[in-house]
């Protein structure tokens, strides 16, 4: 009997050096990683932050196969404020959990602005083949509904 792998979330598991970076980057650039190269943590943190975009880019329910990948739009939650602040961050961190395996012990902060920006950091360990570095990460949500990820 053959197993067929989920499309669920991904849960957290090992991965090898070469699929710290994502099958799109490695396909844009086939010489700059090979088995035998190994992804400094810098590269890996951006690899990492290119996906968190991509995430908090795509609406929650627009994936058929995963309907829980993604974020909530901010025009959603809008009349929910001020809870909203709390469960911008839970969707956050529930999506990070999900779908992004290199990131471990994720803590999403919510950060006070005098502007309409809505801020959060993103704190984790970020893994990679029996270590683990700290990183982090800053979201904004402006006033237009836009979300930036750096």
């Amino acid at each position: 009997m053959a197993l067929v792998p989920s499309l669920g979330p991904r849960r957290h598991t090992p991965l090898p050096s070469l699929a710290a970076r994502s099958l799109l980057s490695r396909i844009r650039r086939p010489d700059s990683g090979t088995a035998r190269r190994s992804i400094t943590d810098a590269e890996l943190r951006e690899t990492v932050l290119e996906h968190l975009r991509v995430m908090c880019g795509t609406r929650q329910g627009t994936m058929i196969t995963c309907p829980d990948y993604g974020t909530a739009t901010v025009s959603e939650m809008v009349h929910a404020f001020p809870d909203a602040i709390a469960e911008m961050a839970r969707a956050i961190k529930h999506t990070i959990m999900n779908y992004e395996p290199r990131l471990r012990n994720v803590r999403i902060t919510h950060v006070p602005t005098d502007d309409m920006t809505l801020r959060y950091e993103i704190h984790a360990q970020l893994c990679r083949e029996g270590s683990s570095v700290p990183v982090q990460f800053e979201t904004s949500i402006d006033a237009s509904r836009r979300m930036s990820l750096r």
